[in-house]
């Protein structure tokens, strides 16, 4: 495989605080190779996005890719900003946990402290697979950008693109993928399901800009009337596959809805054009409700309550909201914040005061929002309160609020949750 060229290198490594210097130290002929030792963690957590073209920047598949670039390895993993996986996971536990366990560190450490030696081809354990991100079993729709769209902005480029529904009858979406074109430059991709009733408003979002799409940050656009009907149908970063609704259940879709997908493009060095799609298993039969379910407190989307004054830190608020009538089941969670964001959970706290973690984000990145799907579904009963809290540290002049802007913040819940009542 060709090796990227060191200036690439340094950029993407750049932008993980890191630069391209191979180690200086000593050799120690106890500390582990890279054949025996390293390639395999290598292989399995970081494959999915360091191989050539992807969004990873450059490979990272032999010992000479791993050498050159051994420091900053080191620092990435032990500072746990690589591989990106916000949870803690003393809170749960996630079906798609792409982290690296305490020993696997170790192991990474303690191969560049001891000098980052190749070791023996032969005592390599064999080839081991990389966390391959799992796909739909059936393609029933694929909607993609009307037409190639190319970044306009550096480093990143927040854009929105409509897709036209086509069933005229209602159908129900039993799982999704997000297939990128461009994967060097695709970060991550959020698609929205927009209400009949307010497609036009966003058909005019979109109309209003001469390019593919429009400008979008923080979520589809629209205003808060819109933005309260608009239900995300998933979530989509490097490394994550397709994902399938619990058996018997489904999103259900009117017709006349659109999708809007919103796309982080993330590029350092000259974009190229992409045209990412959107694959959908649908079906016609009545399933049971599921739903991607925001959770925040309305006051605070109509602009009251959520204050983040100028020049604060560690300002949180929290929104508790107890179910009444029905119980439900919980299987994925994400929380959304912007930049100011520094850290969010979602816990259960039952009839009886028994409290239960179900996510927690220790250290918010805006760059990577991924959601954790629960190893084990968690259901709600009526008395039991969901509660979201967030914490940001605001360092402007200007005070911050719920807003759509770049200035502005959120806090939001999404779950995959479902019903039978």
């Amino acid at each position: 495989m060709r090796t990227a060229p060191l200036a690439l290198v340094s950029l993407a490594l750049a932008a993980c605080g890191g630069s391209a210097n191979p180690p200086a130290n000593p050799l120690d002929p106890n500390a582990p190779t890279w054949h025996a030792d390293v390639a395999p963690i290598v292989s399995r957590s970081c494959a999915g996005c360091h191989v050539e073209g992807a969004i990873g920047g450059f490979p990272l598949i032999t010992f000479d890719d791993a050498r050159t670039i051994a420091n900053p390895i080191r620092d990435s993993v032990q500072s746990r900003r690589m591989p990106p996986w916000g949870a803690d996971n003393d809170c749960n536990t996630y079906e798609n946990n792409r982290a690296l366990t305490q020993d696997e560190v170790d192991t990474i450490v303690a191969w560049v402290d001891g000098g980052a030696q190749e070791g023996d081809p032969a005592d390599s354990p064999g080839p081991v697979a990389p966390l391959t991100p799992p796909t739909l079993d059936r393609v029933d729709l694929s909607l993609s950008l009307a037409e190639p769209y190319t970044p306009q902005a550096s480093p990143d480029d927040y854009r929105c693109f409509l897709m036209e529904w086509p069933y005229e009858e209602r159908v129900w979406v039993t799982g999704y993928e997000v297939v990128p074109d461009n994967a060097a430059i695709v970060h991550h991709v959020i698609p929205f399901l927009i209400d009949p009733d307010d497609a036009e408003e966003y058909r005019a979002l979109d109309a209003a800009d001469a390019g593919p799409g429009y400008p979008c940050y923080g979520g589809p656009g629209g205003d808060i009337e819109t933005l309260i009907n608009t239900r995300w149908l998933g979530s989509w970063a490097p490394g994550g596959g397709a994902r399938t609704m619990p058996e018997g259940y489904g999103v259900r879709v009117k017709p006349g809805s659109l999708i809007a997908v919103q796309l982080h493009y993330y590029s350092l060095t000259t974009p190229g054009p992409d045209q990412t799609q959107v694959n959908l298993r649908i079906s016609e039969t009545e399933l049971g409700w599921a739903d991607v379910q925001p959770w925040t407190e309305v006051a605070w989307v109509l602009g009251l309550g959520m204050e983040i004054p100028a020049n604060t830190d560690d300002v949180t608020h929290v929104f508790e909201y107890t179910e009444e009538d029905s119980p439900f089941t919980l299987h994925d969670l994400a929380l959304h914040m912007h930049t100011m964001g520094q850290s969010g959970e979602m816990r259960v706290i039952r009839q009886n005061g028994d409290e239960e973690c179900l996510v927690s984000v220790p250290r918010w990145d805006f760059n990577w929002q991924t959601a954790y799907a629960l190893a084990e579904p968690v259901t709600v009963n009526p008395g039991d309160t969901v509660r979201l809290t967030c914490t940001w540290d605001n360092p402007t002049d200007d005070d911050a609020a719920w807003g759509e802007g770049t200035g502005d913040e959120m806090c939001l819940g999404i779950t995959l949750l479902t019903s039978d009542d």
